[in-house]
């Protein structure tokens, strides 16, 4: 994270065009409808020119924009309702064709493989799942020729970080359109497009809004990738609300400075935590012992904000004794919240994988994972391992 990104996440998205007033906190547009004296003013609104209709463009959508895009280092961004449908419009704008394919996680967010399989088996295209971590998946890339590939900036729920720039090249070779979701290091964590992707997603529900208070969803990219998103979302309807634009764009003010403490707690938490007998592993890219650890020291702010752990011997029922035993962490099917969540993966963001895709991705029914938040980081750790122990009496 360099300081020039706290500068950006403070006053990016705060002036509209045309006006000399520039409020320190921008105001809330709620006018779903706008009028014009001139008739020649409305129809220059209605080709998006100007503010005439929210489907087609807002104001506090455009400035949560213009803060996001500055953010990832991009040309442009296009704001929707939800991370998933941004995953949507992304796949919606490749111009699938049958018999084309599709590469994306083996483990990594089990609703986003539930949508991408119903998106691909509706247009006849084939879907590959692989471990972006594996060692041949580049060469696999380059063999089965994709029209698309995805992959998460840090792998949901198991924390593994592929090499981007490695998976960059194989895309590049083969005419393939990159896209990288990067919800889980934010883009002050990781600036995805700097590292050869195409599309950088964010669900801006998580870490950007930062209070879990607010659904939306991000794209980024060059303008001229940009342009069709935007245009087909003025057609499917899939906007963000002034109220959630408003509320995230507060919250990405504070971003850097929120992201710089939640990956201090983690690798805090991460280090205690190992210290527990009761533990199966311990699994941070911040720590030596992840098999990712070098890939993480070069592309990622220290090991991410984000921990996970087996508990030896546990099954489901013990998993969900773990949770309710929590006193400082919340059980919480979501993450980037100033205070910690904590979830059973295989009953949350693995829940739409069968049980052989969870056998392939390596989700076993002992993993926890944890959104560190904001807490002391020694409450945090004294209550998971306080938790853990509870459970083991039992």
């Amino acid at each position: 994270m360099s300081s020039k990104q706290k500068t950006v996440a403070v006053h990016a998205g705060t002036r509209l065009a045309g006006s000399k007033a520039v409020p320190v906190s921008p105001p809330i547009y709620p006018a779903a409808v706008n009028w014009f004296d001139s008739s020649d003013d409305l129809d220059s609104a209605l080709d998006g020119k100007d503010y005439a209709y929210a489907r087609i463009s807002a104001p506090n959508t455009t400035l949560l924009e213009e803060a996001v895009a500055a953010l990832e280092g991009a040309e442009a961004c296009v704001a929707y309702a939800s991370g998933m449908a941004a995953l949507r419009s992304v796949f919606e704008a490749q111009g699938f064709k049958p018999g084309d394919r599709l590469v994306m996680p083996a483990d990594g967010y089990g609703v986003t493989r539930a949508l991408y399989k119903r998106l691909c088996a509706t247009l006849g295209v084939e879907l590959h799942a692989l471990l972006m971590t594996d060692p041949e998946v580049s060469a696999r890339i380059r063999e089965l020729k994709p029209r698309m590939v995805l992959a998460e900036s840090i792998s949901n729920p198991l924390l593994r970080v592929p090499d981007l720039r490695v998976l960059a090249r194989a895309c590049q070779d083969v005419g393939a359109a990159f896209v990288v979701d990067g919800t889980f290091p934010s883009p002050v964590g990781q600036r995805a497009l700097a590292l050869g992707a195409d599309y950088a997603v964010q669900s801006t529900s998580k870490w950007l809004n930062g209070h879990s208070d607010a659904l939306g969803g991000t794209v980024s990219a060059s303008r001229e990738r940009m342009a069709p998103l935007r245009a087909a979302r003025v057609l499917a309807g899939d906007v963000l609300g002034p109220f959630e634009a408003w509320l995230t764009l507060r919250g990405l003010r504070t971003l850097p400075v929120r992201m710089k403490a939640h990956v201090e707690h983690a690798a805090h938490v991460a280090r205690r935590l190992t210290e527990s007998p009761l533990l199966e592993r311990v699994i941070y890219p911040g720590l030596a012992s992840h098999p990712d650890h070098a890939t993480a020291n070069a592309l990622l702010l220290g090991g991410g904000p984000m921990v996970a752990f087996e508990i030896k011997g546990a099954g489901r029922a013990e998993g969900m004794r773990f949770l309710e035993a929590l006193k400082v962490g919340r059980p919480g099917p979501s993450l980037g919240d100033v205070c910690t969540l904590v979830m059973h993966a295989a009953s949350a963001s693995a829940r739409r994988f069968t049980p052989e895709e969870r056998a392939a991705a390596g989700i076993q029914e002992n993993l926890i994972r944890v959104s560190v938040g904001l807490e002391d980081p020694d409450d945090i750790a004294d209550d998971l391992l306080a938790a853990v122990a509870q459970g083991a009496r039992r």
